[in-house]
């Protein structure tokens, strides 16, 4: 039976994705997801994604993104509606776009003295086009949200939260349960704790919780016992998880989405009661959590236990260690490789390279100096705020849907800030392409909203 789910699961989701295309055209925009969410639901194995020979993962990743791109905007052309097309065909541009722009002139930057200052260079090229794939992709994200209406983009958004709830009941039954769903030795630590086995492992993790959480607070906020059980398999995922950090980042969600809705609304004190029947609830869902399985909760509490038990050491891996590394790797620059990184170089070039991506395993931001030095760290923080800035402002100063997806973003965003501090984030190997999705998304509603106040402006102006 497992094996057969993990031979279909994909093409289910590939032929779901390809019937609503017919329909709505961003649907197709579902493998690119898929692919993202990779191992979690088997898209590693299903041979529809395999090409021969050596081809780069985030090469490939790259190439079915264009073809996706491609068909999208061609079959979205000519089923736009005439009153849309205005929309549509102006490109508009924002601050978001120009600092991606400025971080693909460093990145080219890179590359010119990463060949100016190494002989060896053929994999580099392989290299600076996976790094420039973090960009690329965000435009096309971009270029394809921009044909879809927004009601449209909130469904096809539902189905990828669907689809990472799956992942995590998968996750759940594999490392909760210890049914064998990804095989076994998949784990990188197996231990015996209060009687019970517990396992951990990363790689076939689902990587959007933050995101399907946000969703389901924002967007799908009815009492339907369908999202109450999506979100329920979302937050089980992030304990049995037992990452200390990704505990917090879900819970810092819910604090932070009913401290905005409560001051947008100018209603404090139903946020507070809001927030405190959650905690209660929340409060009981772990004690019954804690009857059905006391070996996992216990690991889990047990680890938040060692943050004031154990100092800044590989085994702790906390916080300040991982600092700490990130140190190391910022102090290994060279003086003229400060400001601008080194650029595309692989372990041909330097083996170092090694170090540099354990240390971004446990935080994305070493990989970011690494690659692009001070002042790629400086336009990635530019991003990330302006983007909470204007996701904030559009949440504020709007209602109904755009209101609602600027929320899910700035919740998105804030979570990966966080994240960023604990895993690769937008720097995880094999997903470069669409690594700065939720800012491509941003960038499209920017000017979606710019149209809409243009059209009203323009109304007025008429009447």
């Amino acid at each position: 039976m497992i094996d057969l789910l993990i031979k279909v699961l994909p093409y289910i989701f590939i032929l779901y994705f390809l019937f609503r295309f017919m329909k709505e055209p961003i649907y197709l925009l579902g493998i690119p997801f898929i692919l993202f969410l990779r191992n979690s639901i088997f898209v590693d194995q299903a041979l529809i994604f395999s090409v021969p020979g050596s081809y780069d993962p985030d090469i490939r990743f790259l190439g079915w993104f264009l073809i996706v791109w491609l068909a999208i905007s061609l079959k979205s052309y000519f089923m736009i509606e005439s009153n849309e097309l205005d929309r549509v065909n102006k490109r508009g541009m924002n601050y978001l776009d120009y600092l991606i722009i400025a971080l693909i002139v460093v990145t080219s930057v890179g590359l010119v003295l990463t060949l100016k200052h190494y002989h060896m260079v053929e994999d580099v090229y392989t290299q600076f086009l996976t790094l420039l794939s973090l960009f690329i992709g965000f435009f096309l994200i971009k270029d394809i949200v921009r044909y879809s209406k927004l009601n449209v983009l909130s469904e096809f958004l539902y189905v990828i939260v669907i689809i990472n709830s799956i992942a995590s009941f998968l996750y759940l039954l594999h490392q909760g349960l210890h049914i064998n769903i990804y095989g076994e030795n998949s784990e990188y630590l197996s231990i015996d704790f209060q009687g019970g086995l517990i396992t951990r492992t990363f790689w076939f993790m689902p990587v959007l919780w933050f995101f399907s959480i946000a969703y389901l607070l924002v967007i799908k906020r009815s009492k339907s016992i369908f999202n109450i059980f999506f979100l329920s398999i979302n937050m089980l995922g992030v304990i049995i998880s037992y990452n200390r950090s990704s505990v917090i980042i879900a819970f810092l969600l819910f604090i932070l989405y009913y401290l905005l809705t409560g001051y947008k609304n100018k209603n404090f004190i139903n946020s507070f009661k809001n927030l405190a029947l959650v905690g209660i609830a929340g409060v009981a869902f772990f004690l019954a959590l804690s009857n059905f399985l006391p070996a996992s909760t216990g690991y889990l509490l047990d680890r938040f236990k060692e943050l004031d038990e154990k100092p800044a050491t590989k085994e702790s891996n906390n916080l300040v260690y991982r600092f700490y590394k990130t140190e190391r790797i910022i102090n290994k620059l060279d003086t003229e490789k400060v400001l601008l990184g080194n650029g595309s170089v692989t372990e041909n070039q330097t083996p170092y390279i090694k170090i540099v991506n354990a240390a971004a395993a446990d935080m994305g931001l070493a990989e970011v100096v690494y690659r692009w030095g001070y002042l790629g760290l400086v336009l990635f923080a530019l991003l990330f705020i302006s983007s909470i800035i204007k996701a904030f402002m559009l949440f504020i100063k709007n209602e109904g849907i755009v209101s609602q997806l600027a929320l899910l973003l700035l919740l998105t965003i804030v979570s990966q800030v966080l994240e960023s501090f604990i895993s690769f984030t937008f720097m995880s190997p094999n997903r470069f392409a669409m690594g700065l999705w939720y800012f491509g998304i941003l960038s499209a509603l920017i000017e979606y909203n710019k149209a809409i106040i243009k059209s009203e402006t323009k109304l007025l102006n008429d009447f």
